[in-house]
């Protein structure tokens, strides 16, 4: 099996519901959302994974003050997961040479991607989604900042502006300028 038959198998999933493909990246618009399918293939060349997450537009644009790239990479998505988070919570890859490599990551797409990235389609369910994965705790910027924009959002400035408090002493270098650029505008300075 080779990274061509997997993408032309997902191609068979993906297209009929709205993705277009670049590459081994599929992209979905659904309103102000990007659903991002992509594959990842090992350092080694012989395994192969999927990244998956849903893009919020209007978050994108708060945190980098830029506008959204025509076609989305996983990596800037407002909530991100790899597929083994959806199956049991544990890192899976397929291995490039096995016979049935392209029908098995077709089914856990088909199976655990699509819904996973549907159940996103709001920013109630993104917050959530970021809430429960404890994101604050793990002091990685984008998603933390991403998740007070979410709250701002939702009209909850002030719950935006304590998740940013909590971040306030964490960023250094370049992390700290996008954390005040967002701060201020959230409005809490």
């Amino acid at each position: 099996m080779t990274k061509q038959t997997i993408i032309a198998r997902l191609d068979r999933v993906l297209k009929p519901v709205g993705f277009v493909r670049r590459k081994a990246r599929w992209n979905r618009r659904v309103d102000v959302f990007v659903d991002v399918i992509d594959l990842q293939i090992s350092k080694d060349g012989d395994t192969i994974t999927v990244n998956a997450g849903v893009l919020d537009t209007v978050v994108h644009v708060t945190l980098w003050g830029g506008a959204t790239p025509a076609f989305v990479d996983e990596t800037l998505c407002t909530v991100r997961a790899r597929i083994g988070a959806l199956i049991d919570d544990k890192d899976k890859w397929w291995e490039l040479g096995a016979r049935r490599s392209a029908d098995d990551i077709a089914d856990e797409v088909s199976a655990r991607v699509l819904p996973f990235l549907e159940r996103l389609h709001s920013r109630e369910a993104m917050e959530r989604w970021l809430t429960e994965a404890e994101v604050v705790r793990k002091h990685y910027p984008p998603p933390i900042l991403s998740l007070a924009i979410l709250k701002s959002l939702l009209g909850r400035t002030e719950e935006a502006c304590a998740v940013l408090a909590q971040l306030r002493e964490d960023p250094a270098g370049a992390w700290q300028t996008r954390f005040t650029d967002v701060a201020a505008r959230l409005g809490c300075e």
